[in-house]
This record gives structure tokens, sequence and C-alpha cells, in this order.
């Protein structure tokens, strides 16, 4: 069976010039301070939204809440803000374990980044880089890489810094995200002899999957739509098991009922040791390369 890697942002946090998604949010929202709201995707509603309503228009300038002259078409739009973010993180370097990452060689990667760091070793591996569907399709593969016959297939799935427009951040994004995945999801449970296997929800239902540097908080609407739909549709064997593991580290974020949770829909859950040493992070994550490395190579 394929393999494929997916993970998320905990592997630039490994890079010095990594940002956290609240790091993130607030520099959208030129706050150093944000309201306790536990999704991500709600905190960026508050951020957003409010905007209109706090300003009203004097002499032809948009008077904001600091008491700041400002003409209106300068005013913040959700636009403005995607592509002030992908100026902003298009500054940052991949970290080291983006090469560790292409070293496993597997079949599918499959990231919620909205950087696209990993073409860059690849292409110093040799592999060359074909013709794909772009970025526009958070569903079908952004970028495919080629070498002696090996195909390997990238996928942003919350949107590619190269079309700013693409990014994924608040909860209206989000659930318009469902809606798409919906539609694999019935063309499978039909038997639809069409069904888009380009797709990377296909991709996850058939392939080993192994999901690392990814908290997959509560927020992430469109992965918990998925992973449930998975559920119900081997408890109607329209589908075979395949195998999803979720490396877990042991730090402060680890959440025993999420682990739970994520066993009742048929995910199997690595807890990895953490030692709360200066470079922990760093042995675990050698930790969950060797076993990811070790399940590649006997599959």
């Amino acid at each position: 069976m394929e393999s494929t890697i997916f993970f998320g942002n905990g592997v630039n946090l490994l890079g010095k010039e990594g940002k956290s998604w609240d790091s993130i949010l607030r520099q959208i929202s030129q706050r150093q301070v944000l309201p306790p709201i536990e999704s991500n995707t709600l905190k960026y509603e508050y951020i957003i939204l409010p905007k209109d309503r706090y300003t009203e228009v004097y002499n032809g300038f948009e008077i904001t809440v600091n008491g700041i002259l400002e003409p209106p078409e300068l005013i913040e739009t959700e636009d403005f803000i995607k592509e002030e973010l992908a100026k902003e993180l298009s500054r940052n370097k991949a970290s080291y374990f983006y090469n560790k990452l292409a070293d496993l060689k597997a079949d599918n990667y499959i990231t919620t980044n909205y950087e696209s760091f990993l073409i860059i070793p690849f292409k110093e591996l040799g592999y060359k880089e074909e013709e794909s569907e772009g970025i526009i399709h958070k569903l079908k593969p952004h970028y495919t890489f080629s070498q002696n016959n090996h195909i390997i297939r990238f996928w942003n799935i919350h949107g590619n810094i190269e079309l700013e427009k693409t990014i994924m951040l608040g909860l209206y994004d989000y659930s318009q995200y469902v809606i798409v995945i919906s539609k694999v999801i019935r063309a499978i449970e039909k038997g639809d002899s069409d069904v888009d296997k380009s797709s990377w929800p296909y991709v996850m239902l058939n392939t080993d999957v192994y999901i690392l540097g990814f908290g997959l908080g509560y927020e992430e609407t469109d992965l918990w739509y998925f992973l449930t739909c998975r559920k119900r549709l081997l408890r109607k064997e329209i589908i075979h098991r395949n195998k999803i593991v979720f490396y877990a580290i042991m730090d402060s974020s680890f959440d025993m009922g999420k682990v739970k949770l994520l066993e009742a829909l048929s995910v199997d859950v690595v807890a990895v040791d953490f030692d709360w040493s200066e470079n922990a992070y760093e042995k675990a994550y050698e930790d969950i390369y060797k076993r990811i490395q070790k399940h590649i190579s006997e599959a």
C-alpha cells in the first residue's frame, strides 16, 4: 500500500523562524492580547468581522477605534489580510526537518501549512517537477515529482501562499471546505466509478497515513469531518480499513480526551516521549522520523 505523510505547523516550529498559530493571529489583529477563545478559526472571525462596525466616515476618511484617520480604500479587507500574511510567511525559511521528510520518500505528502518548503529538498534529490493542476483546487495535488518511475504528490490542503485567496483562516472558509470534501465522500459512498482518485480525501482512505507535527485542534472541522466520515464508511463496510497513525508528543498539549476520540475513530495513536530538555522537540521528532521510516521500509 502507498504511504502518505501528513504534517502540520509543528515541523515549521523546529526552525528558528517558525510561527505559532497564535502569533500569526496576533499579527493579523495587530494586538498583542486576544481573548481566551479556544478555536483559532473563531479567533480569526473575532478579528476580522467587527472592523466595519467600529469605523465611521468623516470627510471621506475612516475614523478607526484609535481615532486614526485612514482613507476608506486602506481599510483592511480579508483579501488584503491574506495577501499580507502570505508576504510575511514567504520570508520564512524551511526548518531542517523538511530534508528528513523528503528522505522518507513517501508516495504522498499532505500539509495544512501554507508554504511549499518540501519541494526544495525533492528538487535537490534530483526529482523532476511534473505538470499538475495547480494550487487553485485544494483537493487535487498542487505539485507532482518523479524520479525513476517513482511518483510523489504534494498537497497544501488549507491553501498556498503562492495564491493568497486560497488561504483558509476562518470558520467560514473551513465550513465551505467541508461541503467540497463531502462531495468526494458521497461519491465513494455511492460507489461512483468516476470518483476523483487524485483528491487528498481519497488518498487518505486508500493509503497508509502517518500524521506528525499537527495538533489536530477541534477547530479543524474539515479534518474531523473527514475522520468521522471514514469511520462511518468502515462501519458500513464500504471501504477497507487502512492505517492512519497519529503521533502525539507528550508535552503540555497532550490531550487524553483527543487520544480516546481518535481511537474511537479507528486512528492508531502513538504517544511519543518528551523529556522537557532544551532539545526535547528535536529528539521527539527524530523518534517519530525513525518510526515512520521503519513502517515505510517494511510496507
